[in-house]
Order: C-alpha cells, then structure tokens, then sequence
C-alpha cells in the first residue's frame, strides 16, 4: 500500500467534522440502539481509522496523543459517537500485533474491524488452526466492521505462555449478529451480540494477548520497530481513548451548565439563576471537577508520551495498575459531573432527548466498564503496590 501522511492539526479537523455528525443523530442513535451509516460514511471519508495504523500497511502512523485528542473532540459532540470513532482506529493496533500475511489481508481489505476480549469462545484445535464458536455480548459498532477478533482460550503453537486468552479473528458475514442492544446509556455504540458456529480460522489470525501484553512485538517479525503503536505498552496504550471520552464529554458539559445557568430564570428566587451565590457556588463545583479530569487526562498521555520517546514497551505491574487507576478516576468523575449537571439544571434537562440527560446516562456506562469500573482498579493499585496480582487483561 502506498503510505499516507496527515497532520495531528488536520485530523482535529476531521474528528471535528465527524463529531458533527454524531451529534446531528445523537438522540435518533440513542432510540434506535445504533448510529446510521451516516457516521460510518463519514469515519470512513476522513480515514480516522488508520491514524494508528503502520504506513507500511496505507496508515498515517500517528502516536495515540493524536488518537486520544481526536476521539476527546468527538465526544464533545455525543459520548456514543466518540466510543466507535474510538474503536475503529483501536482495533487495528492488535491487527498490527498479528503475524504478516494477516496483518496484510486484514489492512488491505480496508474494512472496520471489531472485538470482544472476554475470552468465553469453544475453540475445536484442527489442522492449519481452529475452529470456534460460541456468542459473544458487547460488540461495540460491529454493524460497521468487516473483521471481529473473538475471546477465545487457546494454546497457540510456538508461543510461550500455553493456552492463554487470544483474539480469533474472523470476517463479520461468517457468523451472525444478534440485534439485543438496549440498555440504560451508550446505546448509540450499537453494541450487539454476536455469534459463529464451527469457524475455521488460520493460526496466523489467532493472537496471544498474553504475549502481547507483556511485550508490544508483533508475532513473525517483519515491523517498524520506530511505528508508534509499537513503541509503548499495550494496554494502557489500547485503553488510552477512554479516558479521552470522559473528558471531552465532560468539557461539553460543563459549558452546557454555564451557558444553560446564564439563561435560566428561577422565579421562586426572582432572579436569573447565575445571579444567585448558590449558583455560582455550584458552577465553580462542577469546573473543578472538569479541571481535575482534564489534569489527569493530561498525565496519562503525557505517560504514553514519555514511553513511546523511549520506545518502552514492557512496564511494571505497579505502573499499569496506576493507569489504569487513572482511568478508572477520570471515569467516576465524568459519571458524576453528568448527572450532577442534570441534577443543577433540574427537570428540563432530564427529558429523553436532552444532551444532558444522554451525555450523563452514556458516561455511566463507562463508569461501568470492565477497563474502568472503580472499585475494581483502586483494588488492583493497591494490591501492585504489594507485590499482588491485578488484574489479567486490563
């Protein structure tokens, strides 16, 4: 493939453009459990998909600050949008992991690829690979995708480690997508099930993240060891975007406050609402918390940063664990700066179909998510900084 170029300025402009469009259908995504292809179209039309993405292969080859500061700028517009803006150019960091010929038939298809991690797949060993089946939940924009990569325990030949959690990839049309999305926030990522049933996948499509995750080299050689998305461990690197959302959704609505306070008129104070102390009180509350979040959003690109300079790809469990720690903080925060700005604004802005109210649902969600639930996080922090195990995948 021909390589590509584009500049961390210009992909802020498109993330711009296609933030836009996640917002022009933020509430009609929320109903209909899904966006249209309207963002899919437009995710495509700009290439955000390959900002991560080796040159070698048509990628632009950009470091996940640039990621992370697109998918931020996207979700200032709608939390959902963002989550498959994210996911799109994030699945193809393991693409990058996996041997060669796959790498290549996956990247010049030039088609969205999906995952599901939790590694629950019944894998049959046969000649030349496997075959698999099984259902899966959470396949966040797999409407959208060509590719999925499936948790599945495997024990991969010539790789260190025996049976292990992998991904097993396979293309979309070879199993079958299962339309039971609908949950209380995030329903505009379209996060359906999806099933297969006696699949036979290649050895060179199967992927140990145990391997993986101890060190970002991918399997049968033949990279750039200079590509940034080999240059930096790989979970905290993979799940660098998430603390993007919650941020720039948090950016969104603390301004939504401000402006919302300086036109609300509150009769029973007999004045407008930012005139009232409590008010302003309230406002400074919720842009501290905003400021705090940012600040940490701050510190953990400046870290992935620092390690791609150095091209650091193996960290210490201590230093994994307070990533993901981070993470999980930034996530709690934004949670509770939504719907404590639903609470501030009162009854108007908890109506199905107020930014608010889709904003506060969406970032609870992720507050919930297996890579950012907190009490889980704060739990494996402590217990790296015992020497202790933490958790296996994230």
């Amino acid at each position: 493939m021909a390589q590509s170029t584009l500049t961390h300025e210009e992909a802020l402009k498109r993330a711009e453009y296609v933030g836009q469009i996640a917002e022009a259908e933020l509430f009609e995504a929320d109903r209909n459990s899904g966006h249209s292809s309207q963002l899919k179209d437009a995710i495509h039309e700009t290439q955000l998909h390959r900002l991560l993405r080796p040159k070698r292969y048509g990628g632009f080859g950009l470091g996940h600050d640039t990621m992370a500061e697109v998918v931020r700028t996207v979700a200032q517009h709608s939390v959902s949008g963002a989550w498959v803006t994210y996911f799109m150019p994030l699945h193809e960091t393991w693409v990058a992991m996996l041997p060669p010929k796959a790498r290549e038939e996956i990247f010049a298809s030039d088609e969205f690829v999906s995952d599901i991690f939790f590694p629950i797949g019944k894998i049959e060993y046969v000649e030349g690979g496997v075959r698999i089946s099984g259902t899966w939940k959470w396949g966040s924009g797999i409407d959208f995708c060509g590719w999925i990569g499936l948790g599945a325990m495997v024990d991969v030949p010539g790789q260190e480690g025996g049976v292990q959690p992998c991904l097993v990839t396979v293309k979309v049309p070879e199993g079958k997508i299962i339309k039971d999305w609908n949950a209380f926030g995030l329903n505009g990522t379209g996060s359906n099930s999806f099933t297969v049933e006696n699949v036979f996948v290649r050895w060179d499509m199967v992927l140990p993240l145990g391997a993986i995750k101890k060190n970002t080299v991918p399997i049968g050689g033949e990279y750039d060891p200079e590509e940034p998305v080999y240059r930096v461990p790989f979970g905290p690197a993979f799940c660098v975007g998430f603390g993007a959302i919650c941020t720039g959704a948090a950016q969104r609505l603390q301004r939504e406050l401000h402006k919302r306070l300086h036109e609300r008129q509150r009769v029973v104070l007999g004045m407008k609402e930012w005139e009232s102390p409590v008010a302003q009180r309230n406002l400074g509350e919720v842009t501290t918390q905003v400021e705090t979040i940012e600040a940490l959003y701050g510190r953990y690109v400046n870290q992935l940063n620092a390690w791609c300079e150095k091209g650091k790809t193996t960290i210490q469990p201590e230093e994994e664990a307070r990533m993901a720690a981070w993470r999980a903080s930034m996530s709690r925060m934004s949670s509770q700066v939504g719907f404590r700005t639903m609470e501030l604004l009162g009854g108007a802005a908890a109506y199905r179909g107020d930014l608010v109210e889709v904003f506060a649902r969406d970032l609870f969600m992720i507050s919930i998510h297996v890579g950012m639930a907190y009490e889980d996080h704060m739990m494996f922090y402590g217990r790296a900084q015992y020497g202790l195990s933490q958790h296996p995948l994230v």
